[in-house]
């Protein structure tokens, strides 16, 4: 019983002692994601969700996403997450209420799950037949946001690196316009 009241005591103060504290000071508040995020397209899934962190000077941003394409749109569902880091150069706030990002440049990188895709060339393909994998991606886009408030809403213009590689080798296979893709998502800021 002694034991069980020290450690209800214990905890008493220790809750106590938190609230005293500054709100930026709780860890879970330091840890919790900047923003929410909602996205359609844009070479990481027909549909993505994510949580996106923030540095303090507003300029370095990012990005963790789970993507899917339903398998109404592919043989079977493809789920895959992704890693976006972007530098905000230009940020301006016009009135209380709205905010532009007015350019987001940056890199992502994708992974599918799946038996359908891999990292190592399968041994029933010829050396060669792939010259990159097919479960890892990586991109490049830049883009803008604007915010009312606590949403955002913003969009992406990219490519990956298996667009510019095909491109490269063959120019007439591919037109220059093909390379590139669009996603536009939805933000909510939660800090």
């Amino acid at each position: 019983m002694q034991r069980f009241l020290f450690f209800l005591g214990l905890t008493t103060l220790s809750v106590q002692v938190d609230a005293q504290q500054p709100k930026t000071q709780n860890i879970w508040h330091k840890i919790m994601p900047n923003n929410a995020k909602l996205q359609y397209a844009g070479n990481i899934g027909m549909f993505s969700v994510g949580a996106g962190y923030v540095s303090p000077n507003q300029k370095w941003k990012g990005d963790v996403f789970y993507g899917l394409v339903p398998g109404t749109y592919a043989e079977k569902p493809i789920h895959s997450f992704t890693l976006k880091g972007k530098y905000s150069p230009i940020n301006r706030t016009y009135n209380h209420d709205i905010q532009v990002n007015w350019l987001n440049a940056g890199l992502w990188t994708n992974y599918s799950f799946g038996s359908k895709y891999f990292l190592k060339l399968p041994d029933y393909y010829d050396k060669g037949y792939y010259y990159f994998p097919t479960q890892l991606n990586i991109g490049a886009f830049v883009g803008s946001e604007i915010r009312y408030q606590k949403w955002g809403l913003y969009y992406e213009v990219g490519t990956t690196e298996k667009h510019v590689i095909n491109y490269v080798k063959n120019m007439s296979s591919i037109n220059f316009h093909q390379m590139w893709n669009i996603g536009i998502g939805l933000v909510y800021h939660l800090k």
